[in-house]
């Protein structure tokens, strides 16, 4: 299981990535929430969006964060009072090499991941792309409501944490 830490920054990074491509769509036009959204479906952020980019930057980096990479580090033994070096360095000292391969730390949230959990960030990636490809199966209504979904998200979200920013999209008007 994803936890939870994880799964909200990552939604909170989607989100407003999509949230200020369609408001920039629709500052520089002048045109409707809707056109926006019906614009952005013709940019380059949406096909990236569409191909599972932000999971793949993000498994990337974890992938990269892999414990079993340090296994010689000399920070294994290094007095730190930093609680995350002190994590890593349990984790260092204490894991099988087999575990440390297994091992990711993921910086922004400092939360480890295993194996399976990167499958099952694969495996959200997939979903997003299924449920953004604009063919005879899936419509472009559905896409459409898809992203509008993702703008409300993320305006709920600013609604709680910044309760007096303006929301050029006003989706929750």
């Amino acid at each position: 299981m994803i936890p939870q830490k994880v799964t909200d920054h990552l939604e909170e990074y989607i989100t407003q990535e999509i949230y200020v491509q369609i408001a920039i769509i629709k500052g520089k036009e002048k045109v409707s929430t809707e056109l926006a959204i019906n614009k952005y479906f013709n940019s380059n952020h949406f096909r990236d969006l569409a191909e599972g980019r932000p999971y793949d930057h993000f498994i990337e980096g974890l992938k990269d964060k892999c414990l079993g990479k340090l296994k010689n580090s000399p920070m294994k033994n290094k007095q730190s009072d930093d609680p995350t070096i002190i994590e890593i360095q349990n984790k260092l000292n204490h894991l099988s090499d087999d575990e440390l391969n297994n091992t990711y730390w993921e910086v922004e949230t400092g939360e480890f991941f295993t194996g399976e959990q990167i499958k099952e960030l694969e495996e959200n990636r997939d979903n997003l792309i299924s449920s953004l490809i604009i063919n005879e199966n899936l419509k472009k209504d559905t896409v459409f409501n898809t992203i509008i979904g993702f703008c409300e998200t993320y305006e709920k979200l600013c609604q709680k944490k910044y309760p007096e920013a303006p929301l050029p999209l006003e989706i929750l008007k």
